[in-house]
């Protein structure tokens, strides 16, 4: 009887132990971010909700931010490279310096002044954004989805760890330069996008640099587009753009708090035109509810009359809009009596190449009025002086 139980017991051990893989192997997983099996029944809602962990994903993230692995894993042997090395210390003292004289400026705003003034549980909604994920979070820190929409593409992500070397340096340099105006400027330029995303391959790799600095943890990413009453669709990235409005979404976990949370970015046109060929798209905004919009360095596309069904859907479901001038025009909401308003920092003439019309005499004359507040941060087409404002709507409860 001994020996049959000690024979039982080595069997156990020596299928335990061939379970068990070297910190040294590569094995990229799809894993559950929580077993939950440990979850008391009355959080059914949290476990509907858990991504799948892409480990992979997380490691490429890490190293596009300039990042060292957590764990030792194929792209721990990769920052041996020495051009990594040099794109790390360069990413290292941008965002340094972007730290010190934006981020955490705002990070001490929002803490003092904003978050007292809205619900910022709310989902936000952030039109012609790009890839600027790195700003909305600052602005709202406590939201859990953010949507974003704009044209940049959507492309999948090639695999960096089966790149050569010379592959991967080059990747890396087209990365730096698509970064270089968000980190002196705080906004992305049109013109540099075009040429740049045809290298980084779309809006990807600068959304994972942003979350990784930012301080969370790629969990998942799936390709989507919405369907035809609003609701969002899983999707094979070569047959995204199939559809009218492709997006992507992402679930991401804050490495301190574990919280996790979800961005979507769609890749479509929201000009009248652009709407009335993907009412889906505003079905899907609707399913939100109520949302927090934030606008900035907008073009001044809302200016014109191509774009007023989408300031019509922003003010419909927005409980707050936190924008610049380049957002919605101040004439649009000054007479609004279900709206208030709350100017922030100084109000001056668009920069030249906008040109002289898109100046708002009204706006001007409310600044002047002397009903603003200061703002301690530079975020916009005005970054090389203090003169940037901020206007924040809030909707009047009745």
């Amino acid at each position: 009887m001994i020996s049959r139980l000690f024979f039982i017991l080595i069997i156990a051990i020596l299928l335990l132990s061939c379970g068990k893989k070297s910190n040294q192997e590569y094995v990229p997983t799809d894993t559950l971010a929580i077993d939950s099996t440990l979850i008391e029944d009355d959080s059914i809602e949290i476990i509907n909700y858990q991504p799948y962990q892409d480990t992979l994903l997380d490691f490429t993230g890490r190293y596009l931010a300039g990042l060292s692995q957590s764990e030792s894993n194929f792209f721990a042997t990769m920052e041996d490279d020495k051009y990594w090395q040099e794109y790390r210390l360069m990413m290292d003292s941008s965002w340094a310096r972007m730290t010190r004289d934006r981020l955490k400026k705002m990070q001490d705003w929002e803490e003092s002044h904003l978050r007292s003034q809205i619900n910022d549980t709310l989902p936000v909604f952030y039109p012609f954004s790009g890839p600027d994920f790195l700003h909305a979070q600052q602005i709202f820190p406590e939201t859990k989805k953010f949507v974003l929409a704009a044209l940049e593409p959507i492309i999948e992500l090639p695999r960096i760890d089966t790149m050569t070397v010379k592959e991967r340096d080059e990747f890396l340099d087209t990365l730096a330069s698509s970064l270089r105006d968000i980190f002196q400027k705080s906004y992305f330029i049109t013109t540099h996008m075009k040429k740049d995303f045809k290298k980084v391959k779309g809006v990807l790799p600068l959304l994972y640099v942003f979350m990784e600095r930012s301080g969370y943890e790629l969990l998942d990413t799936k390709f989507i587009y919405i369907d035809s009453v609003g609701t969002e669709q899983e999707v094979e990235a070569s047959k995204q753009h199939w559809n009218k409005t492709p997006g992507v979404k992402i679930a991401f976990r804050d490495r301190s708090t574990k919280e996790i949370k979800t961005l979507y970015y769609f890749s479509i046109s929201i000009s009248n035109q652009g709407l009335k060929e993907r009412p889906e798209f505003d079905l899907f905004l609707k399913n939100l509810g109520d949302v927090n919009t934030f606008v900035k360095s907008a073009s001044y596309l809302m200016h014109v009359q191509y774009f007023t069904d989408i300031k019509k859907i922003i003010f419909d479901q927005s409980q707050s809009i936190f924008q610049d001038d380049t957002g919605i025009p101040y004439r649009d909401f000054k007479k609004k009596k279900d709206w208030s308003v709350t100017l922030y920092g100084e109000y001056a003439k668009p920069v030249k190449d906008f040109g002289d019309e898109k100046f708002q005499a009204d706006l001007d004359s409310a600044y002047k009025a002397g009903k603003k507040e200061p703002l301690p941060f530079s975020l916009g087409y005005h970054w090389g002086t203090d003169k940037q404002n901020y206007m924040l709507l809030k909707k009047v409860k009745r």
